[in-house]
This record gives C-alpha cells, structure tokens and sequence, in this order.
C-alpha cells in the first residue's frame, strides 16, 4: 500500500515529469567524457562539482570524493566520475546511472518512503550529513536505473551553479555546507 503522506502530483502520479531535472552517467574519464559530448553533441557544461560526500547504504555509510558536472544545455546531463566500491560506478551495462527529480523539501521524506513502499528500495542517501536533512536520496529498482530525489533546497545552489558560479562558492553557500554550520 503506498505511503498516505505522498500526495500525488496534478498528473495523479507519484512523481511528475515536469520535476525532471537531469539524467545521471557514471563515467570513467570525467574530462574525456565532458569532451567527447561537446564533440557529439554540443554539450557546454559547469565547472567540476568536487565534494566529500558520505551516503548511508543498507550495508552501512560510504565515504567518497565525488567529482560531477552537468550540462547547460537541456534535457540536462549530469556526468559523476565514477568511485569505485560506491554506488557511483557503472559495470558497463547501464547506459543511465539515475534520473533525478526536484522534490519539495517538505516532502522528500514521504516521496522516498513512497518509492519505497512501491518496491523500489533506499540505495543510498545523505541523511548523515546536514544535521540529518535528506538533500538527496537514491532508490534502486527500474533495471539498473536509479530513480534520485533531490530536495527543492539545493535548486538556487545548482542554478547558480549552472549559470557559471564557482563551484566552492556553491558548496559554501548549499545547505549542509560550511555556512550552515
């Protein structure tokens, strides 16, 4: 039985595609990536996103140093260095790694348990960091294509980032980072 505090969205759906923000590749070569789909595609991106991240996984908390960028153009691209012995890896099979939603703050809680109760488990999240406010959530079960909730408080952070913000302005400034504590 789906969870009773996730209100589906106006297309009666538990998530709406309008909330889409980006699709996720894992690649091996960050930069080699970010060349070869200028080349094929056009693609103009932001500067590299590096973060200590720790993400809570049903086999405990894991540790990394992510390196991400994404795509100025839309449909937007994200592009995650992969790390490996993370959820952040890609064993060749998977074109996606995840497509990311915005989900209201207020309301991402409910939305993961949503998915969940839907049979689409909790892979990993980031409930460990920022005083335990869950910023991002991923939930496994479409193939090997995640489904990542990402809370409404860091779209003015990725904005910014997007519309050529330095990236360590955009970490001191996103919820959970230095300014916050």
């Amino acid at each position: 039985m789906p969870n009773e505090t996730a209100v589906p969205h106006r297309t009666g759906s538990l998530l709406d595609p309008a909330d889409l923000f980006h699709t996720g590749l894992v690649v091996e070569d960050l930069s080699l990536a970010m060349k070869t789909l200028h080349e094929l595609a056009g693609y103009h991106w932001t500067d590299v996103m590096e973060l200590e991240v720790t993400a809570r996984t049903p086999h405990g908390l894991q540790h990394a140093s992510q390196r991400f960028v994404l795509s100025i153009e839309e449909p937007r691209l994200e592009l995650v260095e992969a790390v490996p012995g993370t959820v952040w890896v890609s064993d060749g099979s998977n074109g996606a790694h995840h497509v990311g939603y915005w989900a209201d703050a207020d309301r991402i809680a409910a939305l993961s348990a949503a998915l969940t109760d839907l049979g689409l488990p909790v892979e990993a999240s980031n409930d460990t960091e920022a005083d335990g406010q869950l910023l991002w959530v991923y939930h496994r079960g479409l193939g090997s294509i995640r489904i990542e909730l990402l809370s409404s408080l860091m779209r003015a952070p990725m904005e910014a980032w997007i519309a050529g913000a330095d990236p360590a302005t955009v970490r001191q400034d996103a919820p959970g980072g230095p300014a916050d504590s």
